[in-house]
């Protein structure tokens, strides 16, 4: 595995421990407000950013580029962001709100920015 699709794959995996936690406590307590977090900690940061990881190591001279870097960045910030945004937002917090609100925004640029490498690199 190449060292950058390595990065994405060891967030993916950090993210999913912390979402699997956080499902077991709500289980265990019975309080599932924070579901939308939890589904968002497995979507987001395991399943798209293991797929971030799969692409990066078949298409190894997409992860060698300047854009790659801001990807991974824009990635990682955009989920640290979602997640304590909505977070708050669910337990009553609205003044969070301007942080889900760019977490979200960033999160969709890194998929734009996913889809642009992808088009660029076309797979041999």
């Amino acid at each position: 595995m190449t060292s950058f699709a390595r990065r994405f794959l060891l967030c993916a995996i950090g993210y999913v421990l912390v979402g699997m936690s956080l499902g077991i406590f709500m289980g265990a307590t019975e309080d599932f407000v924070l579901a939308p977090v939890h589904a968002h900690m497995n979507l987001i940061g395991w399943a798209t950013m293991g797929l971030f990881a799969y692409y990066y190591n078949a298409v190894p001279e997409a992860g060698e580029t300047a854009l790659a870097q801001v990807h991974f960045w824009v990635a990682q910030v955009g989920l640290v962001m979602i997640i304590p945004g909505l977070a708050l937002m669910l337990t009553g917090n609205t003044g969070a709100a301007p942080v889900l609100i760019i977490g979200e925004m960033l999160t969709v640029l890194s998929m734009l920015i996913f889809g642009f490498t992808v088009y660029r690199n076309k797979a041999t």
